[in-house]
This record gives C-alpha cells, sequence and structure tokens, in this order.
C-alpha cells in the first residue's frame, strides 16, 4: 500500500472550512498531508497526523520547503476532442469580421466538424491526450469533457467512444458529457425534429458508453428552448447528469428551465435574468462560468458577483475548444474571475475545487476519506495563483496518492 507525508507546508488549502469567502477555504499554515495508499489520513497542522512509525511502509517524505498546497483543481466544463484548427478565424474575428461571415467562408463549429470528421480515431484520442496533459501541469486532476464536434447520432456516440478511450490509462480523471451542440444547417422542419428525437433516442446507449451527463446548447442558431427542454428530459429519463449551454449570446429561459428540470449545472450565463438567477439558486444548481469564451468573444463578462450573492455555487472553467477558448489554463480563468467578474480570490478558489467537484460528481477537498489529488504549488499564499498570471505555476501533482507530474528544476526560490 505505502504512505506519502507531504510536509513544511507554508499555507494548505483544504477547501474544507465551513461558511463564505476565505473560512470556506478551511487554510492551514505550517501544515502537513498524510496519505495511505490513495487516500488522505490526515490534512492539518504539522506534526498533528500519524507518525512515520505508525504508517504502512514504505513511507515517503516530501518537504515543499514553505510552498502552497492545494486540492487537484477540477475543470468543470471542456471540449477537448476534436481535430483541425482556427487560427484564421481568431484573426479575422479580431479583425471585426462577424461570425455569419466567417461561417460563410468555412469557418465556425462546422469548420471543426468537417476535420473531426475525417480524422483517424488514433489521431482524435492522440490530441485529447495531449490535451489533458497540458492541463495536469496547471494543477488539473479531474475534469468534465464533452462531445459535440459530430453533430450526428452516430457520429457523437463515435465521439463518446473515443472519448472514453483516451481518458483511460492516463492521470487526469474525465467526466464524459454527450453534448447535442448545434443543428447542421440547412434541415427543413420535418428533418430537425427527426435528428431532436433520434438524438434523444441514443441517450440510454450513450449512459451504457460511458456518459455521465448530457448537456445541450440552446441559443440563436443552437436548439430551441423546446427542443432543449425536450432533450434534457429524455436525458433525465436516461439517468445522465443534466448540463445545459444557456444564456451566451441571447436570453432564451433555458437556464431557468433546466434548473427547474434539475440540471446538475448551467453553462456561460453572460445574458442571464433575474428569474433564472433565482431559479439557480433554488434548484442548487450549479453556474459553470467561461471567462476564456467571453474574454475571446469580447462578450460581456459573466456576472459571478450577482449570482454568488443571490446565493448560487458558482464554477470556472476554461471551456477548451478550437474556436472560442483555447486554452487549457484553470489559474488564467482564475485571474479573469477576479479580474473582470468581481469575485474575490477565495471564491475563485473554491470555484474550481469545491464548486467544479459538485457540478462533476466529486469532492474537491483535502480531509480524512478523500481521494489523495494534491497540487504543489510555486508560491506562497493562495491569492498568488491568481495574481501571478501568464505562467504555470504548478510544482508537482498526485493523483491518487502518486506523484504524476513534477516541473522541471528551476532556480531555488
Amino acid at each position: 500500500m505505502g504512505s506519502l507525508i507531504v510536509t513544511d507546508i507554508g499555507e494548505l488549502v483544504t477547501a474544507d472550512g465551513s461558511g463564505v469567502g476565505e473560512p470556506a477555504l478551511g487554510l492551514v499554515h505550517d501544515a502537513e498531508i498524510v496519505v495511505v495508499g490513495h487516500e488522505v489520513v490526515y490534512a492539518g497542522p504539522r506534526g498533528g497526523g500519524p507518525r512515520p512509525a505508525d504508517l504502512p511502509p514504505p513511507v515517503a517524505i516530501d518537504s515543499v520547503d514553505g510552498r502552497l498546497v492545494s486540492p487537484g483543481l477540477c475543470d468543470p466544463h471542456t471540449h477537448p476532442l476534436w481535430a483541425g484548427e482556427r487560427t484564421r478565424e481568431f484573426d479575422l474575428r479580431n479583425q471585426g469580421v462577424r461570425y455569419a461571415e466567417i461561417q460563410r467562408q468555412g469557418g465556425g463549429i462546422l469548420a471543426t466538424v468537417r476535420a473531426t470528421t475525417a480524422a483517424s480515431d488514433e489521431a482524435l484520442i492522440a490530441g485529447m491526450r495531449a490535451r489533458l496533459h497540458r492541463m495536469l501541469a496547471q494543477g488539473v486532476t479531474r475534469c468534465e469533457a464533452k462531445t459535440g464536434y459530430g453533430l450526428l447520432p452516430a457520429a457523437e456516440l463515435r465521439l463518446l467512444d473515443l472519448l472514453v478511450q483516451a481518458a483511460a490509462g492516463q492521470p487526469v480523471s474525465v467526466s464524459p458529457t454527450l453534448l447535442c451542440h448545434v443543428p447542421p444547417p440547412g434541415l427543413s422542419p420535418a428533418e430537425r425534429a427527426d435528428l431532436v428525437a433520434a438524438l434523444a433516442a441514443i441517450l440510454p446507449e450513450a449512459k451504457r458508453r460511458g456518459a455521465e451527463a448530457l448537456d445541450v446548447y440552446c441559443d440563436e442558431g443552437a436548439f430551441t428552448l423546446a427542443e432543449t427542454e425536450f432533450l434534457l428530459r429524455a436525458g433525465r429519463a436516461a439517468g445522465l447528469r443534466l448540463r445545459c449551454h444557456a444564456e451566451q449570446f441571447t436570453h432564451t429561459g433555458a437556464a431557468e428551465r433546466a434548473a427547474c428540470l434539475g440540471a446538475t449545472s448551467v453553462e456561460h450565463l453572460e445574458q442571464i435574468d433575474p428569474a433564472g438567477v433565482v431559479a439557480l439558486a433554488r434548484a442548487g444548481t450549479v453556474a459553470n462560468l467561461l471567462p476564456g469564451a467571453a474574454l475571446t468573444l469580447r462578450l460581456p463578462w459573466p456576472d459571478a458577483r450577482r449570482l454568488i450573492d443571490a446565493g448560487v455555487r458558482v464554477a470556472l472553467g476554461t471551456d477548451l475548444n478550437p474556436g472560442t477558448s483555447l486554452s487549457e489554463s484553470l489559474p488564467l480563468m482564475m485571474t479573469l474571475a477576479c479580474t473582470q467578474m468581481g469575485m474575490s480570490c477565495a471564491e475563485a478558489w473554491l470555484a474550481v475545487t469545491i464548486h467544479a467537484a459538485h457540478a462533476v460528481g466529486s469532492s474537491g477537498r483535502l480531509r480524512a476519506g478523500a481521494r489523495a489529488d494534491i497540487v504543489v504549488w510555486d508560491a506562497e499564499g493562495y491569492r498568488e495563483v491568481c495574481q501571478h498570471f501568464g505562467v504555470p505555476l504548478a510544482q508537482r501533482v498526485y493523483i491518487a496518492g502518486q506523484l504524476v507530474w513534477e516541473a522541471a528544476p528551476g532556480p531555488a526560490r
């Protein structure tokens, strides 16, 4: 079995406190973590845990020289499985070209659908694993991962199978989601109705193949509110967690409807209305806010302050995707949330630990009985990770008590 002691921790974020804001971080100074096998048995003041002689051998002792230590981060919204690139679209959009014109020129989501459809299974798996490795280097130990670049039922099931294969045998724990992204263009009303029915029909099979959740994109150019509700009800009947891309470009009422249907999370929310905020708070639905997409698309920043003050549990995700948020850096999203969205550093940490973990069905805490997912940061305190952006600060990452990533040695601190 073996044991691990991570000691000489300057500041420990357990995310196991009480209340809101900084008290909820459960900060401990001059701390240590004791791990037996895959689980934490102690996380608290140094010297308060079991002695090395009382632990199952072999016992490894890792001194972190006064650094910050936290739970592994959780990214609750990613699209990591695709082929191709959309760099020209990024450049055109920054020069003022509208999305409709980019689509007319062959860009947008459909460009990724074409490239993904043409790519080999091996290339798609390799691409996703490379992205997961980059997440790991940013301190992420668990993420949600969506299909969505197939559009048609059989194509989405293919991508789900590949997503599950790509997740196997690598360190980051993955929660698969089947995404109903957008209907293909040019469908007649009857063909569109047939597509929605066919997507609903594959959801029990998606569950059998490893999907844990269903996500539906409700917006102008995507699925209508009525179609979204039909698909979410079918997902609930299939035993899937429910998610919904909602209120990103236009207000549709999807956030309120999804919350009333018991959605685990809703995503984006730049255009959410007061009724939607109340519904999320009442239902306990997590608001997965995605500052990378707002930054790239120059959308209004999601109003995290309003949501938090209303009692909504707010999480932060990268929205990793090839067109509108090409980033694996969850710490960067924490910086954007603090500087642009009204969140405190403590709230940003809660948004990538316990709140994000709640959205994907895990813990996000460091306490006795929790899986030992641990990040050692090249920082002295939790606020530094939010302030010091643009460089990777994760120094070591443990998953289930095993060291799985370590930064190259650098100058002494």
